[in-house]
C-alpha cells in the first residue's frame, strides 16, 4: 500500500470559519485524517494481497460539503475531470450506524471497475460495462474496503459501528451519490491501482446531526493512540 497525493479538497476551513457550527477545527479534521489512515489501512493491504498488486491510498480528506457538491466533484474526476459529464460509475453503498451514523461508498468508472474485476476472473475484452461476474467481484471488493475501513474505526474509538450488507449500483455520479443540499460531513479516499487502470474513491457521508458525537469519538480514538 502506498500513500497517493492528497486530493485537492480541503480537509476543514480554519480561521473564523472554523468556529461554525459544522465545521470542525483544523486539529480535529487532522485527527479524522489519521483515523481513517489507520481504519483503511488493513482493508487495503488485505485487497492488495487479494489482487496481487499495490493499492495505492491517498491522504484522507475531510469537508463539511453537500451530495450535490460531492457528486460534482468526484464525477468529474472519474471521468477526466469533466463534471458535467454522465457517463455511468459502478458503486457499493452501505449505511452504517453507531455513536455516528451515514452511508459508506466505494466508487469506480465503468472501466476501472472491469480493469479491477480482471485482477480476479475472466473480463471479455470486448466488454463495455460490468456484467454480473464482475458486479459480484467488486461487491466483494466493496465489503472488505468498508466494512473492514469501520470495524477498524469501531476499535479505535471504542464503540461499534455496525454496517449493513453493501450493495452493488450503477447508474450517473448524481443518481449514486445523489444531489441533495444539505450539509453532510464528507471523508474521501481515493484509491488506484499500481498499474494505473482503475482509480476510484472510498466516500464516507455521515448525517451532520452526527457531528457533536463525531467530535467525541474523535477525542476518544485520539486520546488512546
Amino acid at each position: 500500500m502506498t500513500p497517493m497525493a492528497a486530493p485537492e479538497s480541503p480537509k476543514s476551513a480554519t480561521g473564523p470559519a472554523a468556529r461554525e457550527p459544522f465545521r470542525l477545527d483544523a486539529d480535529e479534521a487532522d485527527a479524522i485524517a489519521e483515523l481513517f489512515n489507520i481504519g483503511m489501512g488493513e482493508p487495503a493491504a488485505a485487497l492488495s494481497a487479494m489482487l496481487g498488486e499495490e493499492v495505492h491510498l491517498s491522504v484522507p480528506s475531510f469537508a463539511v460539503s453537500t451530495r450535490a457538491r460531492i457528486t460534482s466533484e468526484v464525477g468529474g474526476d472519474l471521468e477526466g475531470g469533466d463534471p458535467d459529464d454522465v457517463r455511468p460509475v459502478c458503486a457499493v453503498r452501505g449505511s452504517f450506524t453507531g455513536p455516528f451514523t451515514g452511508e459508506a461508498l466505494l466508487i469506480f468508472p465503468e472501466r476501472g471497475t472491469l480493469a479491477l474485476a480482471g485482477r480476479l476472473v475472466p473480463v471479455d475484452p470486448a466488454a463495455e460495462a460490468p456484467g454480473e461476474m464482475e458486479q459480484d467481484v467488486l461487491t466483494e471488493i466493496g465489503n472488505i474496503i468498508l466494512n473492514g475501513c469501520l470495524a477498524s474505526l469501531s476499535n479505535l474509538i471504542g464503540g461499534e459501528i455496525v454496517g449493513a450488507v453493501p450493495g452493488y449500483g450503477a447508474g450517473a455520479p448524481a443518481a449514486v451519490i445523489g444531489s441533495a443540499t444539505d450539509p453532510v460531513l464528507f471523508v474521501r479516499i481515493d484509491m488506484a491501482l499500481a498499474a494505473g487502470d482503475a482509480r476510484g474513491h472510498a466516500l464516507f457521508l455521515m448525517d451532520i446531526a452526527s457531528l457533536d458525537a463525531f467530535r467525541e469519538a474523535i477525542r476518544r480514538a485520539m486520546a488512546g493512540l
